[in-house]
């Protein structure tokens, strides 16, 4: 094939692509807009503490063990914690993929709440604003995730002023709030960035297959078209009249330009988001294993780690039992925000040691050396984002393996929040740093980064906004001008 039939050939295929999927683009640009400053619903773990009452401490009668074992289910839960289900404490089980609730009192199980009961235990949420509406349901727009399927079905408790609550009718907990405004933005944010239609989305390997094939459509859309708009600039041996570019016609020229000026960044912003979804394996993630937790921990939480209540304080919010590198540990979350942690001797202390982490973390990648330190500011990898926060500090523990190894534990309950390894270069700047613009120089002072992305989306929602207008035209144009459609009719 020559040049002209190559070129020609790649006309065609950015014409027809940005005909079908100009407008998809253009929706990205904009929501991703929305998207920096308007986070997806959520219920954060803030929010549900600070909503929790004080531990009810003389009614709790039995340990965790005990409830445990009421619940009747095989092997060991993965979380459990103790706090106030109206006004009766409860034990919550995270087991098999599923959260359970086991009553502190009298060792009864939770059974799903009606109406009445869903409205007393979300009543610290509700104040005093009108109920509208009640609603059974196992999944909505707003619970479409993946994350929501340990806590389904649920109540939705819709109130007068447009506020949501969803209560689990398997652990009876509130799980996630909304509001008005925030429904609103998200449904021009996130739902069409992330082609999050509940019918679509429920169907995951439909959906991510779906969203893969089209990121790459417009991946190659893009290519061919700043190959064709380099291939038609002139800066040596100019048009007629001067000019560096062929097209006269406004829509053309500017399209054009921006091409040629935003189409490196269009580029790379399609490419990081079809990484993000992990085409053929290429992007492994920053999240420990739940191997590499349990390697941390010191094993699972039986029956050794279940079997004691420790002295809980009347500023108790709630409790949970954790273990680490084999010890039994309770933490107590009190009213202020603080927290306690508590061993089985009775010690006390706000946080575990950074020698205590190195020594546990050692199990991770056994007959290995490494450097543990404390991480008291960002680094390249472990930073804060506006709806992605990030506690400090954290023990930074780096090994020296084949694979570069890096992980940051949280010294407050002794969990490995993220890692990474020489593999995940590529996912952090392929992915995040290009997708997100998270770079370093950037994210000490948020508004660079804020004006940064708006200016290039700007620039990629013009560039979009000039090729729909362009295909529409011609569409338009070859509907008018199509064979017989101002024939007379048959006789």
């Amino acid at each position: 094939m020559n040049q002209a039939k190559f070129a020609r050939w790649l006309h065609l295929g950015h014409r027809w692509l940005g005909m079908t999927l100009g407008l998809m683009l253009l929706l990205w640009f904009v929501s991703g807009v929305v998207m920096l400053f308007v986070a997806r619903p959520q219920l954060t773990d803030a929010e549900r503490l600070a909503a929790l009452p004080a531990l009810a401490t003389e009614r709790v009668r039995i340990s965790p063990l005990t409830a445990w074992q009421a619940l009747g289910l095989t092997g060991w839960p993965e979380v459990v914690r103790l706090n106030m289900a109206g006004d009766r404490p409860a034990y919550r089980f995270f087991a098999q993929n599923r959260w359970s609730t086991v009553y502190a009192d009298d060792a009864s199980h939770f059974s799903a709440p009606d109406t009445a009961q869903a409205l007393r235990l979300a009543a610290a949420y509700l104040g005093d604003t009108g109920v509208a509406a009640v609603t059974p349901l196992a999944l909505d727009q707003w619970t479409v995730y993946r994350q929501f399927d340990a806590w389904r079905p649920f109540l939705r408790i819709e109130l007068a002023d447009g506020r949501d609550y969803y209560v689990s009718t398997g652990s009876g907990e509130v799980v996630l709030d909304t509001n008005r405004s925030e429904r609103a933005w998200n449904w021009i944010g996130s739902v069409v960035h992330w082609l999050y239609f509940t019918p679509l989305r429920q169907h995951g390997e439909l959906w991510r297959g779906l969203v893969l094939w089209i990121s790459f459509a417009a991946l190659l859309m893009a290519l061919a078209g700043l190959y064709l708009g380099w291939q038609r600039l002139r800066l040596r041996t100019p048009y007629p009249g001067g000019r560096r570019t062929p097209y006269r016609a406004a829509w053309k020229y500017w399209h054009h330009l921006l091409g040629l000026s935003g189409g490196v960044f269009v580029i790379t912003w399609l490419l990081s988001g079809w990484l993000s979804l992990a085409p053929l394996g290429l992007a492994s993630g920053i999240y420990a294993t739940p191997a590499e937790q349990q390697q941390l921990a010191g094993g699972e939480l039986s029956a050794d780690i279940l079997d004691w209540l420790p002295e809980i304080t009347p500023a108790t919010r709630e409790v949970d039992w954790l273990r680490f590198a084999g010890k039994p540990l309770a933490r107590l979350h009190q009213s202020a925000g603080e927290q306690v942690i508590i061993e089985r001797n009775g010690r006390r202390r706000h946080q575990l040691e950074l020698d205590e982490i190195a020594l546990a973390a050692s199990a991770l990648r056994p007959g290995t050396t490494q450097q543990a330190q404390w991480l008291t500011e960002p680094d390249q990898r472990y930073f804060s984002l506006r709806h992605q926060t990030r506690s400090f500090p954290v023990a930074r523990l780096r090994f020296n393996d084949s694979e570069h190894s890096v992980f940051y534990i949280n010294p407050q309950n002794g969990r490995i929040v993220m890692q990474a390894n020489r593999h995940d270069t590529a996912f952090r700047w392929f992915y995040q740093a290009l997708h997100r613009f998270d770079f370093a120089p950037l994210l000490t002072q948020a508004w660079r980064r804020d004006a940064l992305i708006i200016i290039l989306s700007l620039m990629g929602g013009a560039l979009c906004l000039s090729g729909c207008v362009l295909g529409w035209r011609r569409l338009f144009r070859q509907s008018r001008s199509a064979p017989g459609r101002n024939a007379p009719l048959p006789e």
